[in-house]
């Protein structure tokens, strides 16, 4: 009993020494000393004193907007889908604090204000601070207070909301403070020891700590769609250090006080800690922030596709072998890199465990040198290894034979420029483009009067709209529309088809049977609205 007895108190001491890494377990020796506790106590204050200095507490002013709340609708968090997460702050940072009287506005056109606040951190000597995009978006003015109750006015001069990164500057810098060090969080692996350092609920200087809990996270920046493209953010780190709202935009470090991420996001069910929380890599602020602070925003390298990981179930589907790993392609976007190196989506559906995916679409199995599991390895290698025009190789499986293809990256649409094109869905919606044609099939006589080819088939024009893109692409009557981009047109009811496929404000190429001579025409669809 005595030996078990002694075992046990072995290994409660040897976690002991883990957790904290200021014990010292001496072969033979079965106790630990006060020194040796005290020296414990001491690891994770002296982590704390180092850098706790260096994180601020980030307060903002916001326009206020007329909220669903206000309208008198249904609390949004009591059908909010945890399982998609998102930025926790986004909203609680745009909730007027209940205990914090509202300024009356100066005159009657001017906006009341919203408050929010988040955490940042002192990034150099320079005044610049660094926090998350979803804190400040918005914000007409931003105050930061320092750990000693200094407080300063900042400005946002750089923003990334597809990274969730965001750059102040202060006014009067303060050079008697530390920046942070950012570590190599590639380095990081499961299990290390990490500690947490923001201002949960308002509560400045709050330090919590656990481990990574998980690495390779990734998610998804907006709900997207195969038009707009899907976007996430990769490689995120999963932590059980408590995190609650106000942790966004703080720091998380290792034990040797260096910052592996950047705190983002949570997920529970309680809209508090769950021991569940997130954080955006310190490799990706590495590469984002420069630019930030250079340029005032960061262009990500982009090339145009969605996919997804493949299974033992969709290799069967597919006749594949049980245990071939790649990436799906299910959709490639117009006008995309990936397009433009002719990479295939797909066309065709099957239905995998209750849900519908395209079976036919190319199969990426590796990036350069890189061996690709699914989609979100093709996602991490971009964002960490790679710039806008850079080259890369993709390996692809296709139709059972392997092949290379090279693809150029461009710069990724920025979000503003997502967001208009998700108006121009929402309001004319696809079957909604217009080329401004009226056309019809190609009979027998038409074939004889036009002295076309034998077997002739396309959209036959018959008439040019004034004015519209044909008109303006200097399209003509008895031309015969025979290709949409790629898609071949055997007729009207076809060219109707593909067409509904586009968005208003689309580039397309149509080729163009004329005079008994192929040409290319290259037009910006327009929209029946106009009509």
């Amino acid at each position: 009993m005595k030996k078990t007895s002694k075992i046990i108190w072995l290994s409660v001491i040897l976690i002991l020494a883990i957790s904290f890494g200021a014990f010292r377990l001496v072969q033979g020796q079965e106790t630990v000393s006060q020194t040796d506790v005290a020296a414990a106590k001491l690891s994770l204050s002296s982590l704390y004193d180092q850098i706790n200095p260096s994180v601020v507490f980030v307060s903002v002013a916001i326009p206020a907007k007329t909220t669903s709340l206000d309208q008198g609708q249904d609390n949004p968090w009591d059908n909010f889908d945890f399982q998609n997460i998102i930025p926790f702050f986004e909203q609680y940072n745009q909730q007027e604090r209940p205990n914090k009287k509202q300024p009356e506005p100066d005159n009657d056109n001017e906006k009341p204000m919203q408050y929010g606040s988040g955490t940042g951190f002192v990034y150099d000597t320079e005044g610049h601070i660094v926090t998350n995009n979803h804190v400040i978006e918005d914000a007409a003015e931003v105050t930061v207070t320092y750990y000693d109750g200094i407080v300063r006015d900042a400005e946002v001069i750089g923003a990334d909301p597809d990274s969730d990164l965001a750059v102040l500057k202060v006014t009067d810098a303060r050079t008697d403070i530390q920046p942070v060090t950012l570590g190599d969080s590639s380095k990081v692996k499961t299990g290390d020891f990490v500690a947490a350092i923001g201002n949960p609920f308002g509560n400045t200087g709050t330090m919590t700590q656990g481990i990574v809990s998980a690495l390779g996270r990734s998610f998804s920046l907006e709900s997207g769609s195969d038009e707009t493209g899907h976007y996430s953010i990769p490689d995120m780190i999963q932590t059980d250090a408590a995190i609650n709202p106000g942790n966004s935009g703080g720091v998380l470090i290792n034990l040797n006080g260096e910052v592996i991420g950047v705190v983002n996001s949570f997920s529970s069910s309680t809209y508090s800690s769950a021991g569940i929380g997130y954080a955006i890599p310190s490799n990706l602020a590495i590469r984002v922030v420069p630019k930030l602070i250079s340029d005032g925003s960061y262009q990500h390298a982009w090339i145009g596709m969605s996919g997804i990981a493949l299974t033992p179930e969709i290799n069967e589907a597919l006749e594949l072998d049980h245990d071939q790993r790649g990436a799906l392609i299910q959709t490639v976007q117009k006008d995309s890199p990936a397009e433009a190196a002719g990479i295939q989506g797909g066309k065709e559906t099957i239905e995998i465990s209750g849900s519908e995916i395209y079976s036919d679409g190319d199969i990426v199995t590796k990036i350069n040198d890189r061996v690709v599991k699914g989609m979100d390895d093709v996602i991490s290698y971009l964002a960490s290894n790679t710039s806008v025009g850079d080259k890369i190789t993709l390996h692809i499986l296709r139709d059972g034979k392997e092949i290379d293809m090279d693809v150029t990256l461009a710069a990724r649409p920025s979000s503003e420029e997502r967001e208009q094109k998700a108006e121009v869905i929402a309001q004319n919606g696809k079957g909604n483009a217009w080329i401004g044609t009226y056309v019809k099939d190609i009979t027998a006589e038409d074939i004889k009067s036009l002295n076309l080819p034998e077997g002739t088939e396309g959209a036959l024009i018959s008439q040019v709209t004034k004015d519209s893109p044909a008109d303006d692409a200097e399209l003509q009557v008895n031309d015969i529309i025979q290709k949409m981009d790629d898609q071949e047109i055997h007729n009207v009811d076809e060219l109707k088809e593909e067409l509904a496929k586009y968005l208003p404000g689309e580039r397309i190429t149509l080729t163009i049977l004329r005079d008994n001579e192929t040409i290319e025409v290259r037009l910006t669809l327009g929209t029946t609205v106009t009509r």
